[in-house]
């Protein structure tokens, strides 16, 4: 005669069972290391303890069911129903944190480009600039207009103009650190701050990025390109200086760039 046991035990396995793919999906959105882990080690150590129970009921497929027994196994089942229970809402919680992360970022970033937009460019200065003042580091900001950039539109229409700020934005991206924050603040309007670097190193790297750009020729198709240069304005932040007045000297210092001929790189006063 086949226990009850055995029958509780396997119960219990299938319900835990349902467990292992919401644990997986969890450790898979898991970004961090040392979380990715944590939850792996988890669906290993449930999937384990499914296969001591299942050796269990084979163990005891003719045992008779006595009241510690009965006890045990309610206590599996809960057990089983608890940790499915837990592995699904982690696994929808983990889901909306994806999902808010990704409509974050979507709000933080420019459509067209690919870059940051205005509000991660103001948030951003915000704290570096706040970093800047607490550890005394260095803080660069670059301002970046491409030049004549309504003649191209005129002349190819907005879609190509489009298409070439687009390859200009990832340029910028190329040319700069994982450290630097590269926006597009408006129209053809580019900003980077870049924290903590020798700020000599910074305007060598602004005016490679001007060179980048001016060797560049995007092609529109039919056999034709077309070319661009864009003119910079280089400012590092002073001792007390605030965001907004080292954006106010960067800007200023592209106005000169573009009185001055176009094409080149400012540093401000």
């Amino acid at each position: 005669m086949v226990s009850l046991s055995p029958v509780l035990d396997v119960l219990a396995v299938s319900i835990a069972l349902l467990s292992l793919a919401p644990l997986r999906d969890v450790a898979r959105l898991a970004r961090e290391p040392a979380a990715k882990r944590g939850w792996q080690a988890l669906l290993a150590a449930v999937a384990f303890c499914m296969l001591l129970v299942t050796i269990k009921a084979v163990r005891e497929l003719h045992h008779p069911l006595d009241t510690a027994t009965a006890l045990q196994l309610i206590l599996q089942l809960v057990g089983a129903s608890i940790i499915t229970t837990f592995a699904q809402l982690a696994r929808r919680t983990a889901l909306d944190v994806v999902r808010l992360a990704r409509f974050e970022a979507q709000a933080l970033t420019d459509g067209l480009t690919g870059l940051g937009n205005r509000r991660l460019f103001t948030e951003r200065l915000e704290e570096e600039t706040a970093r800047a003042r607490e550890t005394g580091a260095s803080l660069s900001l670059v301002v970046l207009d491409i030049d004549h950039f309504k003649r191209v539109n005129d002349t190819y229409g907005h879609a190509i103009g489009d298409m070439v700020l687009k390859h200009i934005a990832d340029a910028a991206m190329a040319g700069m650190r994982n450290a630097d924050t590269v926006c597009r603040i408006g129209g053809e309007e580019i900003v980077i701050i870049m924290p903590r670097i020798d700020p000599a190193q910074a305007a060598e790297m602004a005016d490679a990025l001007r060179a980048t750009v001016g060797a560049m020729a995007v092609s529109v198709g039919d056999g034709r390109s077309v070319t661009a240069t864009v003119s910079l304005g280089f400012a590092t932040r002073q001792l007390e200086e605030g965001g907004e007045s080292l954006f106010r000297r960067a800007d200023a210092a592209l106005y000169a760039a573009k009185r001055d001929g176009r094409d080149r790189v400012i540093l401000a006063a």
